[in-house]
């Protein structure tokens, strides 16, 4: 599960590239055909809205620099086939696009009642583009899926981030021993500085259960390839330390599968402590028995 997560972000930056690119090429816009200012054209519409808009060849205009004028008196007159209902037209403004010297605005959107063969008459006064025509589409896909992309990447680079810092260990070679890291509510320390400067106590196992995890599972890098399926365990130790009554700690951390077999309540065991916390922050030492 910690790959997904790591792999939500990755998914969402290529869709994102990749559904920008298509958008920016495709020419939904005027996927059912063109007709030109002033002029009249037999189109094939599909049941449904129909985004019309307004497309000519105009170099001086770029994107979301300003919008392309359009045409005095713009006028469109849509003629259903014999029967069928007349299309219903209404006024909806979008952006510029523009590429190549020449662009397309969004200026209207028709509900097509019945599919069939329109006849569209256009016609306009003082118009500054050259070729202007209005194109009939659909909305571009594309956009779409652009916008999911981008929300992907963000949300999945946001739980990608959280599930590593609640997965963070201190990567530590320890002299042999698998990885592992003890907080407690302080600083995390590694096994290797319990180990080499921690005091070492007896510990006496009082309950212990197989997590089902590995550091392979939970998407770790070990100091050794060795370490990678070992089996983490939660182990409840009783901790023997001198001059004070027991305590009773519990940790998670991998146990040596030829060591598994001999997990067993009352088995004592060499431990290292911080005597600060050390119901916190101790760790098993499963390569050297208790004195």
């Amino acid at each position: 599960m910690h790959k997904v997560w790591i792999l939500l972000p990755v998914v969402g930056v290529v869709g994102a590239i990749a559904f920008g690119l298509l958008a920016a090429l495709s020419d939904d816009y005027k996927a059912y055909g063109e007709v030109p200012i002033p002029g009249s054209e037999r189109l094939h519409l599909p049941e449904g809205d129909v985004m019309i808009s307004f497309h000519a060849i105009m170099p001086d205009v770029q994107n979301d620099e300003k919008q392309m004028p359009l045409p005095q008196n713009l006028e469109l007159v849509i003629t259903a086939p014999s029967g069928a209902e007349q299309p219903t037209v209404s006024e909806d403004l979008g952006s510029t696009f523009a590429g190549d010297s020449e662009a397309h605005r969004q200026v209207k959107v028709a509900h097509i009642f019945v599919a069939g063969d329109y006849t569209i008459t256009t016609n306009g006064t003082d118009n500054p583009s050259v070729s202007p025509r209005l194109s009939f589409g659909h909305s571009n896909h594309y956009k779409l899926l652009l916008w999911i992309s981008i929300g992907l990447a963000v949300f999945g680079g946001a739980i990608s981030t959280r599930a590593m810092k609640r997965r963070a260990h201190t990567a530590s070679d320890a002299g042999g021993r698998p990885d592992v890291s003890v907080a407690g509510g302080r600083p995390e320390v590694s096994v290797a500085d319990l180990l080499s400067s921690g005091q070492r106590v007896r510990g006496v196992l009082r309950a212990f259960r197989d997590t089902g995890a590995t550091m392979r599972s939970q998407g770790l890098t070990p100091s050794r390839q060795e370490f990678l399926d070992y089996p983490y365990y939660a182990l409840k130790v009783e901790l023997r330390l001198p001059d004070r009554a027991p305590v009773t700690g519990r940790i998670q951390q991998p146990v040596p599968p030829t060591e598994v077999p001999n997990l067993a309540v009352g088995r004592e065991l060499n431990c290292a402590v911080d005597p600060a916390d050390p119901k916190q922050r101790f760790v098993v030492d499963f390569s050297t028995p208790p004195a």
